[in-house]
């Protein structure tokens, strides 16, 4: 390595400079985390569920949860930085899923990319400024800044492989069944969370829909439905002024009690705890 390893971490997110410094990965690993590389110099070498790829000089690599990576190695001049973000506060960050889908299955596959000079900078300011943000540990309102700079990350990153992908190319049509359940979702899931309501909308049966939708995403419909609903009920738990009954009315919800126990089965804890945790940081 031609500068000493580096570790940023909260609880949030870890910036590292060597994959050396990543206490919690073991070889071979299944991800659980949304992992971004940069490469500047050098090279990165690793097997990525069944596949050996290399990265280079001025390339990305995006890998979201799920994937298995082993035999990771770096060149001896190896010189770039990886970000780890945690999938719980990735899933908080983005509850529009209907341009990431397409994106997303795209780099699923193709997850190592060059990028531009400028590219490089921007990602490099973006690593610099999370370095920073991280040391401020225990300054008020950190974590939200934190927030928000892993938000700026995850969409500079998105607008890097989305300027190289034409979406509406090169799917199949389990994908194209995907995509287009997202959009159904996009427009309907404040009112709607019965899967025969998507099937219907697709013209598919529902048992045929989950069982696609399983294979190619990890997901059945009913999980995308709830995992849908439960992030927007958390942002506007964090980010509107309305109360807790109010939250469960704009969903649909027939009750203030039915909404809280739902929330509870699919978080572990309660919408207002939620919102009270919120407010400690």
């Amino acid at each position: 390595m031609t500068t000493a390893a580096k570790k940023f971490s909260s609880d949030i997110i870890s910036v590292i400079s060597s994959l050396s410094e990543v206490p919690f990965i073991t070889f071979p690993s299944r991800l659980d985390w949304m992992l971004v590389a940069v490469c500047k110099r050098g090279e990165v070498s690793a097997t990525i569920d069944v596949t050996p790829r290399r990265m280079g000089p001025s390339s990305i690599m995006v890998l979201r949860p799920g994937h298995i990576i082993s035999q990771c190695r770096e060149s001896d001049d190896f010189e770039g930085f990886y970000i780890v973000v945690q999938e719980e506060k990735l899933n908080e960050l983005l509850p529009s899923l209907h341009y990431v889908i397409p994106y997303s299955i795209h780099y699923n596959a193709n997850p190592i990319i060059e990028i531009t000079p400028e590219e490089l900078e921007t990602q490099s300011l973006i690593y610099e400024m999370l370095q920073r943000q991280i040391n401020f540990e225990y300054r008020a309102f950190n974590n939200m800044a934190l927030s928000s700079l892993c938000e700026v990350l995850f969409y500079n990153t998105l607008g890097i492989y989305a300027s190289r992908v034409n979406a509406k190319s090169h799917f199949t049509r389990r994908e194209e069944l995907l995509a287009s359940f997202i959009e159904l979702i996009e427009k309907y899931f404040k009112s709607e969370r019965a899967v025969n309501f998507y099937a219907e909308k697709l013209f598919v049966t529902p048992k045929h829909l989950s069982a696609v939708l399983k294979e190619i995403s990890g997901k059945t419909a009913g999980e995308w439905i709830d995992h849908r609903v439960i992030l927007e009920a958390k942002l506007m738990l964090r980010t509107t002024g309305m109360n807790i009954q109010e939250i469960s009315l704009a969903l649909n919800f027939s009750n203030q009690s039915f909404f809280g126990k739902y929330f509870k089965h699919l978080t572990g804890i309660s919408p207002r705890d939620y919102r009270n945790k919120l407010s400690e940081n």
